[in-house]
């Protein structure tokens, strides 16, 4: 029976997430988007950077500094927003088969390696039963993780992380009670410490390394404890692991070649962006204080009380970042507060380290209480929202200690649980299912093969938008239109030619300064604030038009990608007399119309790269 049930829960480990995938995530046909527009594009295009600028020399290298952002002066492109691991499984597809919906099989694979990976690693310590449910939860009730698909890819899947956290618990817990720990689980928490390496860099990482920093730190208090108390565990452990690796040399050599190659895939770019990263000083006047209150965490998702929409946000003045930001749901919350006062005086020293991890990220404040920053991979951490996704892991593992054998658990407790899984399910659900999938108009793959065609290096989008996610380049006025135009930079993913846009997680001071002196920034002006911002309002003014014209005829540009719905009827027709005709129209997410106008051939002549660096406004031409 045990080994019909642990085939019949691996079975549906795999289907659930192909269902869920089927029925929620839906488009497995076109590359990812949206209808907002949004930071959405961002995801496919650094795995296209990547494709086009790694390098093995012979170990990876990324070749970072060069203009096809911020063009025509470039960008060192080292605050791309990288999670190593999707970005290299869509180099991988798209140079091999072209465009495709790559990420989205991407995120079913990471709900697959979630959920089994939970299961096999949890059964032997708590049962098949309890592993199976947990493995579910943490898969299919972390509707952070789960909410933040399509808009937020990286901090969706998030599958080593749980899976590098679940390990870190158990290992602590085998070494509490002196129970066996195995070579073979020695190599499984090398691998996964490694593996977590490929996640999203400044945040989903980060987390299990933080957790497992924690862990070894009081794993290392212990036995040296034990020690000095003639109790030698660790001289028996290593003893045990070095017997285990004579005995069957060619099993572990069979599994360090995964550790190895994650390694040699990984390590040598993370290096090449930390430290490239460091060399830059990054101005915090920018920095936004994307914080979230500590009380959301007792949140329900209740059809009239809905987490998901940030309640009493006026009361808290937080600034929740994403849908469900800080809350984890009331049956999250019951898990983990039974599981941990059940077990806290029997088994604190195993708590320990998931609690003080619990306690840095909820009260986490970017500026005022910055404790996650005690680790040096939070450097750049600015959004306090994304713990979130880490709670109902840590909650999970209170609960892994729960003892079901009580009277009060089955009378009351489980039709408790059975109570809030189905509201809160049905409202996260419901709320996920509404979501339209959206797809590319049939005109868009064509409208882009047209632009790659034309003669030029750049093309130039307008209104463009070069931004930080730091708020960098708000006040320049370099991106009026931020929540139609921040991600239209990574359309060059399509069309292959430079761009004067981009959007990174932070942009270097002096990069920064170079554009903002060119004078780019006076050229439009909107009807609202980065936030609220929908469409340009001014007309060109002679001097705006002569400027306007002169950049676009000193630069290297084949064309203009003009956003129609975004700018005045009076700027549009102002464009179209001095340029051209549209030769071909689409329809985009977020922005709306957009159509090329081709460079007219006789402008060529007027090419002159060092002018078009050289210029400022009004015209110094």
């Amino acid at each position: 029976m045990p080994f019909k049930k642990n085939k019949l829960f691996i079975f549906l480990c795999i289907l659930l997430p192909i269902l869920y995938g089927i029925f929620f995530i839906r488009n497995f046909s076109t590359p990812l988007s949206s209808f907002e527009g949004g930071d959405i594009e961002e995801w496919e295009y650094v795995g296209y950077f990547l494709s086009e600028n790694i390098r093995f020399t012979p170990f990876p290298h990324l070749e970072l500094d060069h203009n096809q952002t911020f063009y025509p002066f470039g960008t060192k492109q080292v605050f791309l927003d990288w999670s190593l691991e999707s970005n290299y499984w869509f180099a991988f597809f798209y140079k091999n088969f072209g465009f495709g919906a790559w990420l989205n099989f991407y995120s079913v694979v990471s709900l697959i390696i979630t959920i089994l990976g939970s299961y096999l690693i949890l059964k032997r310590d708590f049962g098949q039963n309890k592993a199976f449910f947990v493995g579910f939860i943490v898969t299919f009730f972390n509707f952070y993780a789960l909410l933040k698909y399509p808009g937020h890819f990286p901090h969706s899947t998030i599958h080593w992380t749980v899976l590098s956290i679940f390990t870190d618990f158990i290992l602590l817990k085998r070494l509490f009670l002196k129970e066996e720990i195995s070579l073979k689980w020695v190599f499984l928490k090398a691998f996964l410490l490694i593996a977590v390496l490929g996640l999203n860099m400044g945040y989903v990482a980060g987390y299990a390394l933080s957790s497992f920093t924690l862990s070894f730190i009081f794993a290392f208090i212990l036995l040296g404890k034990r020690y000095f108390q003639q109790d030698f565990q660790i001289k028996f452990l290593f003893f045990e692991w070095k017997t285990q690796f004579a005995q069957n040399k060619k099993l572990y050599l069979f599994l360090s070649l995964p550790i190895f190659l994650y390694s040699f895939f990984l390590l040598p770019i993370i290096f090449q962006i930390y430290f490239e990263a460091k060399s830059f000083q990054i101005d915090s006047s920018h920095l936004q204080s994307l914080w979230v209150h500590p009380f959301r965490i007792l949140f329900p998702f209740f059809p009239k009380f809905n987490a998901i929409y940030h309640p009493i946000k006026d009361i808290l003045k937080d600034m929740p970042e994403g849908e469900a930001a800080g809350s984890v749901g009331w049956l999250m919350v019951l898990l983990g507060i039974l599981g941990f006062f059940q077990n806290i005086r029997k088994n604190w020293f195993i708590f320990l380290p998931i609690s003080i991890l619990l306690i840095l990220g909820v009260f986490y404040h970017p500026v005022r209480v910055p404790t996650l920053r005690i680790f040096p991979w939070f450097e750049f951490n600015r959004v306090g929202a994304r713990f979130t996704s880490t709670i109902p892991i840590i909650f999970c593992c209170y609960f892994l200690l729960f003892d079901f054998k009580t009277k009060l658990s089955k009378q009351i407790l489980i039709p408790t649980f059975l109570i809030l899984f189905f509201i809160e399910g049905k409202t996260v659900y419901t709320f996920i299912n509404d979501k339209k999938t959206f797809y590319f108009e049939n005109s868009f793959l064509k409208y882009m093969a047209v632009v790659e065609k034309q003669e030029g290096e750049a093309v130039l989008d307008f209104p463009f938008c070069i931004v930080g996610g730091d708020g960098a380049g708000h006040k320049e006025n370099l991106c009026p239109v931020y929540q139609k135009t921040c991600g239209i930079y990574a359309y060059r993913r399509f069309h292959h030619k430079k761009v004067i846009g981009g959007y990174y997680s932070h942009i270097p001071e002096g990069e920064l300064k170079l554009l903002e002196k060119s004078g780019v920034g006076k050229m439009a002006f909107s009807d609202g604030n980065w936030q609220t911002a929908t469409k340009i309002i001014n007309d060109f003014s002679d001097e705006q038009l002569e400027y306007f014209i002169k950049y676009f005829q000193y630069n290297d540009f084949c064309g203009i990608n003009i956003y129609k719905d975004l700018i005045p009827k009076a700027m549009y027709e102002k464009i179209i007399l001095k340029i051209g005709k549209p030769i071909i129209s689409t329809k985009i997410s977020g922005a709306g119309n957009l159509e090329f106008i081709a460079k007219p051939k006789n402008w060529q002549q007027f090419e002159d790269k060092s002018k078009g660096k050289a210029m400022k406004f009004p015209c110094g031409c």
